[in-house]
């Protein structure tokens, strides 16, 4: 159990390089060689995932509820990139941060927001057996 207190706040930063496997053409979401934007947007989930896992109580998890990017710039394989992520605010169980994806040249290369739900695992688990 997490004795941390998850506030408005929190911020973290991710780096990795861009895979192969992480590009457009490779993914089937263009004949593009750049970064896929949807391997993008896991990379940013990935971030916040990583931010604010370490505040979950147990029995508890954070569940993407919302997801809203722009991506201004593509890059290759092999180009790091970076992650900012902050938790702009909380309400009740909601979790809303600010995120940006940079270049190793200090670009923008995405901006967005994404929102997350906490739920508690046992519940949430009821609403999805069959």
């Amino acid at each position: 159990m997490s004795t941390n207190t998850i506030e408005e706040g929190l911020r973290l930063t991710l780096e990795k390089r861009v895979e192969n496997e992480e590009l457009a053409k490779n993914i089937g979401t263009s004949r593009v060689s750049v970064l896929a934007t949807s391997s993008l947007i896991l990379f940013m989930e990935k971030a916040v995932s990583m931010l604010i896992e370490p505040y979950l109580e147990e029995g508890t998890e954070t569940v993407s509820s919302e997801i809203n990017i722009k991506h201004f710039k593509p890059v290759g394989e092999g180009v790091l990139i970076r992650c900012l992520v902050h938790l702009k605010f909380i309400e009740k169980n909601k979790l809303f941060f600010d995120v940006v994806i940079l270049d190793e040249n200090h670009e923008e290369v995405a901006i967005g927001a994404h929102s997350r739900y906490i739920v508690q695992l046992e519940k949430f688990n009821k609403l999805i057996e069959r």
